[in-house]
């Protein structure tokens, strides 16, 4: 019924050419020059992982000419939250620990260290839904520099580095003050994801590297996916694409060298530190999309499927309900300050969409890069299920990347 019901409005969705492109790849070629977006990998499928429509413009490193190819892997940021989210709905099915566990139980009354009587009630679905307690960006960079540091002297990229000891000190930190804010209240953590990890290690023995490995890479066959910077090889030619920088009119626009220390801090993998191809992102949504029920049981999926916070966050996605015309739509963005990554998955069309950009202006409210990516997504959704879907799919990612308590 949702494949007949997407084939009607495909069918309907052709007489809305937006911009009178011929193509998907007229379409991008005509955008990333025109709005200075360096380089997309972007793709629409189905519930089956089909792809629908899917193509790449741009180049790995800005004027250097390497052209982006369909196996490059992107930054996911923020947008890989939802992945150590189900990777704990696994490891929650499997009993080692429940949703409803507590910082309490998992730290404070094991002796590994006090915790602030404020946060004993924060659970694990509470910091992996943006509703524990947890400060956010301002207060982290504020208060938690010392931490900050800490984090980034113990990063390393080393196939079997032990994050823990680092995850345990970022833990202890965040958890011995008090909540910033009430339990329940939503506010975008910096750190939650990463104390989420810290109570998934402490409860199965495992390091988060190893959990998602075998919970989630490996049985989805996201070979395309891992940890920390896609490179950290700073020759030319470019084997990846580069993240950059620019200011909002595309006219400076600078390379960032890849290294290890060019992205996020190695402790804090759980909150934005995954990677994908396009290809391993796809297996990985459209699973979410039909639910599968040898991965997940049928009420896990029914329950992470909706919002824990305030009514429109939970597990690592972002749900709106507004549109009756799209029903509920999951989505999630993210950035590591120089690259992009989204995600868009519409369960009653049983059709998803993922894109990856090697730049972050897209984020800066009025930016030309922010116009382009406007541009391609309307494009995608208008020729997928028509031109009011195109719209509103615009103007969900323009809503969550440009509200200031949404730092991605």
């Amino acid at each position: 019924m949702i494949q007949g019901a997407y084939l009607v409005l495909l069918s309907i969705a052709g007489c809305f050419g937006q911009d009178d492109f011929a193509t998907l790849q007229e379409m991008l070629d005509h955008n990333v020059e025109r709005y200075k977006l360096i380089g997309v990998d972007v793709g629409a499928f189905s519930a089956n992982g089909e792809w629908l429509l899917r193509g790449q413009s741009g180049e790995r490193v800005y004027q250097e000419g390497t052209p982006i190819s369909d196996k490059d892997m992107f930054i996911m940021g923020s947008a890989g939250k939802s992945m150590t989210s189900t990777m704990a709905a696994r490891v929650v099915a499997q009993g080692f620990i429940n949703w409803n566990t507590t910082t309490k139980e998992i730290f404070h009354d094991t002796g590994l260290f006090d915790v602030h009587e404020s946060y004993w009630p924060s659970t694990l679905e509470q910091f992996i839904s943006h509703g524990s307690g947890a400060p956010g960006l301002d207060v982290v960079v504020d208060e938690y520099y010392d931490m900050v540091d800490y984090i980034f002297n113990k990063t390393s990229w080393e196939a079997d580095f032990d994050n823990r000891p680092a995850r345990v000190f970022l833990s202890k930190t965040l958890l011995e003050n008090e909540v910033t804010v009430p339990q329940g209240t939503y506010l975008y953590s910096i750190g939650g994801f990463t104390v989420a990890g810290t109570m998934l290690e402490l409860a199965t023995g495992k390091t988060y590297e190893q959990l998602m490995m075998e919970e989630l890479f490996e049985p989805l066959g996201m070979d395309g996916c891992g940890f920390g910077p896609t490179t950290t090889d700073p020759s030319l030619p470019p084997v990846q694409p580069w993240g950059h920088l620019g200011d909002q009119w595309g006219v400076n626009i600078a390379a960032v060298t890849p290294g290890p220390y060019a992205n996020v801090a190695s402790p804090m993998i759980p909150d934005g530190g995954l990677h994908c191809n396009l290809d391993s992102w796809n297996n990985y949504l459209a699973m979410h999309l039909r639910e599968d029920e040898d991965f997940l049981p049928k009420d896990i999926w029914e329950y992470i499927h909706n919002p824990i916070t305030q009514n429109f966050y939970g597990f690592g996605w972002m749900f709106d309900s507004s549109n009756p015309l799209t029903g509920k739509t999951l989505n999630h963005g993210g950035t590591d300050g120089h690259n992009f990554a989204q995600c868009f998955l519409i369960p009653r069309f049983g059709v998803g969409i993922n894109i990856g950009l090697n730049q972050a202006g897209v984020m800066s409210q009025g930016s030309l890069q922010g116009a382009g990516f406007g541009k391609v997504l309307e494009w995608i959704g208008t020729h997928m299920l028509g031109k009011e879907i195109g719209a509103e799919l615009r103007k969900i990612a323009e809503d969550t990347m440009y509200d200031d308590s949404l730092p991605h």
